[in-house]
């Protein structure tokens, strides 16, 4: 009979359910916007918040996803 290994027991118990990172040009792509401009926000702790996984930027869906929702503009409150 086989045994199950850590890897797979830990993917049966739910851990494969974690939001994935995302790369610095991912997030560039997602939104639209240049790559220079992640790494701009980022040098001026401005955007989603980034964690440094060695040299490199990661972002997490759920932190992006956040943040997106305060930059939207509410029209409801402008008079034309």
């Amino acid at each position: 009979m086989r045994q199950t290994t850590d890897h797979e027991a830990g993917a049966a118990s739910g851990a494969d359910s974690r939001c994935p990172l995302m790369s610095a040009r991912e997030l560039a792509d997602f939104l639209g916007v240049p790559l220079n401009t992640v790494y701009i926000w980022n040098h001026r702790h401005q955007g989603p918040r980034a964690h440094k996984v060695g040299r490199y930027l990661r972002y997490r869906w759920p932190e992006v996803e956040a943040w997106l929702e305060t930059q939207a503009v509410d029209h409801a409150g402008l008079s034309r």
